[in-house]
């Protein structure tokens, strides 16, 4: 479907919303001005579109836009979505905190964590929650509370080696089980394991994930849950607590 952009015609006001900012018209001014700036230009170009007649629709019964109707929406949607995330983030200034609990996460008082993003969670979409990259790791970071919903390796990039972990059999599953239960009394006090179902996932009979799930309740459509992954090496691979949010 080359040229062209799936669009929902009756959606058309809701992926206005969606979407973000910057046209040139709504260069300098704030970030929700530019979002409200955008949302009214993409409603425009639906609307001409509509009035030219320059929609196609597939086998499905959805519409899509065609010819520079398709190329203007998708170059406004893609500067919404920096636009969107203008609207969430918060000052530089305000996220002492969670570089704090990166810190105590990892153990390392003098860590810079790279600022990333700021977007809706990845496990409750209600949530705004703050991303940061530490070297070869990456860690989602509860805007309210700034606790850590999650920890693991950073999306790889061009020319990035992979992050190499310690798979020597130095720990049983049981040594692992402790250090996942000290990382969870340390990272999420208020966890009450022992209320909680648990779980172990192994792989490859090196990685060990220790699961602890809420059982009486869903989040978008998950039950919250804290887990740690561990090597047998005693290498943290990965940490996620949705307990909280």
């Amino acid at each position: 479907m080359k040229g062209k952009v799936k669009f929902i015609l009756p959606s058309l006001a809701l992926a206005a919303v969606v979407v973000g900012v910057t046209a040139v018209s709504a260069q300098g001014l704030d970030p929700q001005e530019r979002l409200d700036s955008l949302t009214n230009q993409i409603k425009e170009i639906a609307q001409q579109a509509d009035a030219k007649g320059n929609l196609e629709t597939d086998q499905h019964g959805e519409v899509a836009f065609t010819g520079n109707s398709a190329k203007q929406i998708d170059q406004l949607r893609r500067e919404a979505s920096n636009a969107k995330e203008e609207t969430l983030a918060r000052p530089a200034s305000e996220r002492a905190g969670a570089v704090a609990s990166i810190r105590a996460f990892m153990d390392n008082d003098s860590l810079n964590p790279e600022y990333v993003s700021t977007s809706r969670s990845s496990y409750d979409h209600t949530v705004n929650a703050e991303f940061y990259r530490v070297g070869p790791d990456y860690v989602e970071v509860d805007m309210r509370t700034n606790e850590i919903i999650q920890f693991g390796p950073a999306p790889m990039m061009p020319g990035d080696e992979a992050k190499v972990y310690n798979t020597d059999s130095k720990f049983s599953k049981e040594d692992l089980e402790a250090q996942a239960q000290t990382l969870i009394a340390k990272m999420a006090p208020g966890a009450d394991l022992g209320q909680l179902e648990a779980s172990i996932g192994e792989k490859g009979g090196t990685n060990y994930f220790f699961r602890w799930t809420d059982s009486s309740k869903e989040v978008d459509g998950t039950k919250p849950f804290v887990q740690v992954g561990l090597t047998v090496g005693g290498d943290l691979l990965s940490y996620t607590n949705t307990l909280s949010i």
